[in-house]
């Protein structure tokens, strides 16, 4: 028999083998181009050499990108002054994944114009946005599920480049985003990738599951003590 153990406000996943975590190290959402279709992947350059599929990897973002919004510009995306954010910043922290947009492996040449990388979906406990900076230093948001997805939900990207943008998230927990890619070849004509779905595993603070553990260890006690005597499992 299994035990199921219900915590309120916890919910522990249980990964599959088959995935694999990426807590650091510079690692790409890369779009390739193969038999005249896009091939969204995972490329993890740090510390060793890999790719995946979107499916095979979690990107794991620690507690190193807890933070706080500095409300002003940022208040439509991220919450007024002082609202709790997790946030995947756009230079390297060793303790976090160092996420970048790449196409190198594109020709720039065999394109018309940009490569356009749209938010289909978002699955998870809070807003998940991606935003770049301005020379002033005021953010120039390019996805944002805080007022919903649209169509300007994107990033531009020039086939055969690379770039890193800053990502943010307004609660702890998983997230499943959606992602499609689109472009002209000026051979193959318009080109559009089929959706792919990566999966971020935003973790909150260590005393916080210290204190969420404590809890689920007296919920289950308190299960264990109810069971009636003489029945296994």
């Amino acid at each position: 028999m299994k035990l199921l153990l219900i915590v309120p406000a916890l919910t522990l996943v249980i990964p599959a083998f088959s995935q694999n975590f990426i807590h650091s190290g510079h690692v790409d959402i890369g779009i390739g181009y193969e038999d005249k279709a896009f091939d969204l992947h995972v490329h993890q350059g740090e510390p060793v050499n890999k790719e995946f599929a979107p499916g095979e990897a979690v990107f794991a973002i620690g507690s190193a990108s807890a933070g706080i919004s500095p409300g002003g510009a940022f208040t439509s995306f991220l919450g007024t002054t002082g609202t709790p954010v997790w946030v995947l910043p756009s230079t390297e922290n060793s303790q976090l994944p160092f996420l970048g947009f790449g196409t190198e492996e594109l020709t720039a040449s065999d394109w018309s114009g940009n490569i356009t990388l749209s938010l289909k979906a978002v699955s998870g406990p809070g807003t998940f946005s991606i935003w770049g900076t301005s020379g002033f230093g005021a953010p120039e948001v390019k996805m944002t599920t805080a007022n919903g997805i649209a169509d300007d939900d994107r990033l531009l990207l020039v086939a055969g480049s690379h770039g890193h943008y800053t990502l943010g998230f307004s609660a702890p927990g998983d997230y499943l985003v959606t992602l499609k890619a689109s472009g002209t070849h000026l051979i193959d004509g318009l080109r559009t990738s089929d959706p792919a779905t990566y999966r971020f595993q935003v973790i909150p603070e260590p005393s916080t599951w210290a204190l969420a553990l404590t809890g689920a260890g007296v919920s289950a006690l308190a299960f264990h003590r109810r069971w009636p005597k003489g029945r296994g499992f």
